[in-house]
């Protein structure tokens, strides 16, 4: 009888510590699960929340997306002709699981403007528009034209295609925005100019909030003479978000690099040898954001050139 007694201790007692060890593995289970989690969202909060928006220019990488049948519902709904959309100026992104954005490039064709005697055709006009839609109907969400933007084939100045950024900007952890940046630039061999201005927008509703917007980004000024001989000024930037927020937006960190470089070729003519000058200097800039936009002053001075 003690014997069996005994026994039925020995096997209650085992079973007990079996119990205590499968309850202890399947916490330390748990624990591991929510420890791989918990890394899963820190990484994926990293990701959104990532302060480097760009090094530098070469360092940006754009948006590849271009969805063409959802682009034509949309041409279907702004009841414009597929045909007059430029498709090697038009860009887009995916907003998020229903929202899609585009930048759109429309060309008007033989434009006429009114005149006291009669109409003049001014050729063809290529205009900029900004569209939020909804990804599986194309229905048009918000839209804006961009009259900065918007320019005749055969004028001096013409913009590029805006390029789109491939990832997101995150404003905070709520709020992501989308960065594009286009290019100005003269045809010129004598005066050298382009400018790069960069811009950031947000949907809010139905309504297009542009936090940022042309913030130049890359500028380039000088003169040749069309055969070696030039003086030219470039400004090339960085941007990043700081720690630091105001009216619940990250500030905003660029980074300013000048560059100035000067070069004279041969010329027996004029009795001036080949040369070349180089010159740097870097500067920042903290942008804040007053509670509708990252205002910013326009500084068009020249470090180098007179």
């Amino acid at each position: 009888m003690k014997k069996t007694i005994l026994l039925s201790g020995v096997l209650m007692f085992l079973f007990a510590c079996g119990k205590k060890e499968k309850a202890r593995n399947e916490l330390e289970t748990q624990n591991q699960e929510l420890l791989s989690q918990m890394e899963t969202d820190t990484d994926l909060d990293k990701k959104e929340l990532k302060k480097l928006v760009f090094k530098n220019l070469d360092d940006i990488k754009d948006s590849e997306e271009l969805n063409l049948p959802l682009l034509s519902k949309v041409a279907s709904n702004l009841k414009i002709k597929y045909s007059n959309i430029k498709i090697n100026e038009t860009s887009s992104i995916n907003y998020n699981d229903k929202t899609a954005f585009f930048v759109l490039t429309i060309v008007e064709q033989n434009k006429k403007v009114s005149k006291p005697d009669g109409y003049e055709n001014l050729g063809n006009y290529l205009q900029r528009k900004y569209l939020f839609v909804n990804r599986e109907s194309g229905d048009i969400i918000a839209e804006e034209f961009d009259d900065n933007l918007g320019y005749y084939h055969n004028e001096a100045i013409r913009f590029s295609k805006s390029h789109i950024l491939k990832d997101l900007v995150y404003l905070n952890e709520n709020t992501p925005a989308i960065g594009f940046y286009t290019e100005a630039s003269a045809r010129s061999r004598i005066a050298l100019y382009s400018e790069q201005k960069f811009t950031l927008l947000t949907l809010a509703g139905t309504e297009i909030k542009k936090v940022l917007y042309e913030y130049p980004i890359r500028l380039t000024n000088g003169d040749s003479n069309g055969s070696g001989t030039y003086q030219i000024e470039t400004l090339e930037t960085g941007m990043s978000l700081g720690d630091h927020k105001t009216n619940g937006f990250f500030d905003l960190i660029v980074t300013k690099n000048f560059t100035y470089e000067e070069a004279v070729e041969d010329s027996l003519e004029y009795e001036m040898e080949e040369s070349r000058e180089l010159k740097t200097k870097k500067e920042s800039e903290k942008l804040k954001f007053n509670g509708k936009e990252y205002a910013f002053h326009r500084d068009d001075r020249h470090r180098f050139l007179e």
